[in-house]
């Protein structure tokens, strides 16, 4: 039986979805909802997904640190960069065979496992790469540590000449960008953001397979590597200037004053992005890469607090059980929350690239993601309902 409204029931109707839709629109327009979402994707960030990268970073280091003999820093180096080189080349393959082909249930459940098990890997050569990387600068450029594995003063001078060409070549080539980390850069497991990341020159195979491998090349061997020493800098410079004489101080002291400058960084970043709005060219650059250099040094304070916090009261006569509860607490809850992908370090990105100040916005953003997706799944079944409404009272 079709159903025919009559003429008072199709302007109530056709009201009704008007009303609704203006509603929709109403809500849309309210700021409330995004700053509150901010906030809480701050708070999350900060206090939540942060300390769980670190947890999983330092429960694979320090296992590899407690077996060396198993992890050898050169091999674990080298190994690192080409399973890295090598997952860079096969990201568009990878998409398409696991992200684009899992249409059917049975394949939806094997794409999970398989997306969750890229993640794992890529997590452990990361940390092969710059465990090793850490590692051959300590030992090649003679730097010494106390027991607590703290920097000391002695020798020191080599190595920061060589810290500072690295992060001079980093400003040249436009790369401190590819310093930031969590809490300022979140990345949710969800479809392009699983596989895929920019290299150096956007290289792809379909235009030329030797410019593909040397882009990734580049990415990984020149860029990386860069990234890897400006934060053993970074981290060996905190060492010798944060109470070096006290480790228990010297890591409380590094977890509070990341906290604070963090804050400072997000309370920062609207005057920033007007800043960078208003200018161009060098200026716009500048003033990008002083903003950066602030949020690296925040990073690198607040990660060597949990790390060293940890350390200290988290099972310390028993290392190797800590390094592994340490590693599977972080790594499991960040595939609970679905934002697992923060634990990786790949992608290159410009400074100063992006228009309107948006260089200078941090990607740390995690509920207003998911919100946007349901609330844009949402307005297409309301779109689809509400057209059909109007074709009922038409008729």
């Amino acid at each position: 039986m079709e159903f025919k409204a009559t003429e008072a029931e199709g302007k109530l109707l056709s009201d009704g979805i008007q009303k609704i839709v203006v509603v929709r629109q109403e809500n849309k327009n309210k700021p409330c909802a995004p700053v509150v979402l901010s906030v809480v994707d701050i708070f999350l960030s900060v206090f939540v997904v942060t300390p769980l990268v670190v947890f999983a970073w330092r429960g694979s280091w320090l296992y590899m640190d407690v077996q060396a003999q198993y992890f050898p820093l050169m091999p674990c180096f080298f190994i690192g960069m080409a399973v890295h080189v090598i997952l860079a080349l096969s990201q568009d393959v990878l998409h398409a065979a696991i992200v684009e082909s899992d249409k059917h249930w049975s394949l939806k459940i094997v794409s999970h496992f398989l997306r969750r098990f890229y993640t794992y890997v890529f997590l452990n050569i990361t940390v092969f790469h710059w465990r090793g990387g850490w590692g051959l600068i300590d030992s090649y450029l003679h730097i010494q540590f106390t027991k607590d594995s703290v920097a000391e003063k002695e020798g020191i001078h080599w190595f920061l000449m060589i810290w500072v060409a690295c992060f001079i070549t980093l400003i040249v080539i436009k790369g401190l960008r590819n310093a930031i980390a969590p809490p300022f850069a979140i990345c949710i497991d969800k479809g392009n953001y699983v596989f895929k990341f920019p290299t150096m020159f956007k290289r792809t195979n379909k235009q030329s397979s030797l410019l593909a491998i040397l882009d990734c090349f580049f990415s990984v061997g020149v860029m990386g590597n860069l990234v890897v020493t400006l934060w053993r800098g970074l981290w060996v410079l905190i060492d010798l200037i944060l109470l070096p004489d006290n480790f228990i101080w010297s890591s409380w002291s590094s977890l509070v004053l990341g906290l604070l400058v963090i804050g400072l960084v997000f309370r920062l970043q609207n005057f920033m992005k007007n800043l960078c709005t208003k200018t161009s060219g060098l200026t716009k650059i500048v003033i990008a890469d002083f903003y950066i250099i602030l949020s690296c040094i925040a990073i690198i304070l607040y990660w060597r607090g949990v790390w060293n916090v940890t350390n200290i009261y988290f099972l310390p006569d028993d290392p190797e059980l800590s390094g592994i509860l340490s590693h599977f607490i972080g790594y499991m809850f960040l595939v609970v929350l679905g934002c697992s992908n923060s634990l990786l370090v790949r992608g290159v990105y410009i400074d100063g690239k992006e228009p309107n100040g948006e260089c200078v916005v941090l990607p740390c953003q995690y509920l207003r993601i998911i919100f946007e997706q349901e609330d844009s799944c949402e307005e297409e079944e309301s779109d689809l309902g509400t057209i059909k409404m109007m074709n009922s009272v038409e008729v």
